[in-house]
């Protein structure tokens, strides 16, 4: 979550200030710019219960993945005030990061606690949203970092900061993989066959003679 969290805030925070500062859009056209991030992250954590049961923790692994993804084919599209075709693709790229953020956010509460043993799991619990302040704060001030930094006009400074971004999500990913070797997957709650299943006794064969 820590990870994570130096990502997805930083995200939204430096798309609207890019749009209206450096491109020019007004407060009303940046919302509707990232209102399919929005509408995306309420289908994606809708459909995290079903994923997350079906594919464990691959599937933060894949979320991971399309963010780092939305962030690389974003700094081309949106760096310069796209035309009409570029603003359509940065809608579909917008609505893919979305649904992964969604799906990310609604499933790793769940998968994550799934791999804690006994009773850690309350304090990891209490834990997780702390790493998700601390994350996002640290991540905020990394990716304004980068924004901010000496560049060649605002369409350099955008890459920058996606450049971060993408980075932060491919550690994420990363880091979701390891999660999926502790045994945070649908294996996981699969029952075992029981021990004394299907053994023949003494007493069947007694019974036989």
């Amino acid at each position: 979550m820590f990870v994570f969290n130096a990502g997805v805030p930083s995200f939204t925070y430096l798309l609207f200030p890019h749009l209206q500062s450096a491109l020019g859009y007004s407060a009303l056209s940046a919302a509707l710019v990232s209102a399919p991030f929005a509408a995306a992250a309420v289908v994606g954590s809708r459909a995290a219960p079903a994923l997350s049961r079906r594919l464990g923790a691959t599937a933060l692994t894949a979320a991971a993945l399309v963010l780092a993804g939305t962030a690389v084919a974003l700094a081309p599209l949106i760096g310069t005030g796209p035309g009409r075709r570029a603003a359509l693709a940065v809608l579909a790229v917008l609505a893919a990061g979305g649904a992964a953020f969604g799906l990310f956010t609604a499933a790793v509460f769940t998968l994550v606690l799934a791999g804690v043993r006994g009773g850690a799991a309350s304090s990891v619990s209490g834990l997780l949203p702390t790493a998700q302040q601390l994350g996002g704060s640290i991540g905020v001030t990394a990716a304004g970092l980068a924004y901010f930094a000496p560049a060649d006009g605002a369409n350099a400074a955008f890459a920058h900061a996606m450049a971060y971004e993408a980075a932060v999500f491919v550690l994420t990913a990363l880091i979701a993989l390891r999660l999926r070797r502790t045994g945070s997957g649908p294996e996981q709650s699969r029952p075992g066959p029981t021990s004394g299943a299907h053994r023949p006794t003494a007493r069947h064969g007694a019974l036989r003679h």
